[in-house]
């Protein structure tokens, strides 16, 4: 995994929603927005804290990254947990033989402390800066969370989860996803591949560009991105009134399952 231009940097992306339609997802349907997210080493937060006057960790700002909105610190009234630590605790769970050196993480900022992050990644790294371990955080708007952990084999390593988690209402909980993340010094492309019945229920991409976070490139990367507050929770509600005018199935929410499950290698998988 490529090295962070600084603590904190700031991606403008392009983000596009496929819906392919078929048998069990009758209707078509493509969403195409701009998105706003951090690339965040989780072992300087102290530092990113300080690259901008208006932006924080773990306090309101114009910008803001809040811990307790992610891992085990998401809707707990405990104590904060560190999320460098976190990582670690699930990496000498899963993989005791591998020592993690870096932990980054992918996800969308709080805007005026307004937030709503649907899809964070977590991605933990040897010494060498080979990938160790993935964690796919989703969230639902119904308030729940649920973690996709994968340990690959092989650096930009395509993982193969089953769906457990209810996202959509306008999807049933099964399949599978394929799960694919790359970056560079400039750039970052994350993939999701939806299927039922191994056939492609939706495909989901986001492509963007990597600046070190500053006051100059947070006002600018706002502007370029045309965020502002609740625009991510108006965006998927608008959506889901065109898919409801569609007339396709609606499926209710299920009790959530528990807190993660694993994910696989591709390959492995196959």
């Amino acid at each position: 995994m490529a090295a962070l231009n600084a603590a904190c940097d700031i991606v403008v992306s392009d983000i596009i929603h496929t819906r392919h339609g078929g048998e069990h997802h009758p209707a078509s349907h493509v969403l195409r927005r701009s998105g706003l997210s951090i690339w965040i080493d989780l072992d300087q937060l102290a530092e990113a804290n300080q690259q901008s006057l208006f932006f924080s960790v773990d306090r309101f700002n114009l910008l803001g990254f809040q811990q307790r909105d992610h891992g085990p610190n998401f809707k707990s009234n405990a104590p904060l947990v560190s999320l460098g630590d976190y990582v670690r605790q699930i990496a000498a769970e899963l993989i005791p033989e591998k020592t993690v050196k870096t932990a980054h993480l992918l996800t969308f900022p709080r805007i005026l402390g307004v937030g709503f992050t649907p899809l964070s990644v977590y991605v933990a790294c040897d010494a060498a800066g080979i990938d160790l371990l993935y964690i796919y955080e989703v969230r639902n708007t119904f308030g729940d969370m649920h973690a996709y952990i994968g340990t690959p084999s092989s650096g930009a390593a395509i993982l193969e989860a089953d769906k457990i988690f209810h996202v959509s209402p306008f999807f049933p909980v099964e399949g599978c996803y394929r799960l694919r993340l790359r970056l560079d010094a400039r750039s970052i492309k994350l993939a999701m591949r939806y299927l039922i019945a191994d056939r492609p229920a939706l495909t989901a991409t986001m492509r963007g560009t990597r600046m070190r976070l500053g006051t100059g490139t947070l006002l600018y990367s706002l502007f370029a991105a045309r965020q502002f507050p609740f625009r991510p929770i108006i965006s998927i509600h608008f959506e889901a009134l065109k898919l409801w005018l569609k007339k396709l199935p609606f499926f209710p929410r299920p009790i959530p399952p528990t807190r993660w499950s694993r994910a696989k290698d591709f390959d492995k998988a196959n």
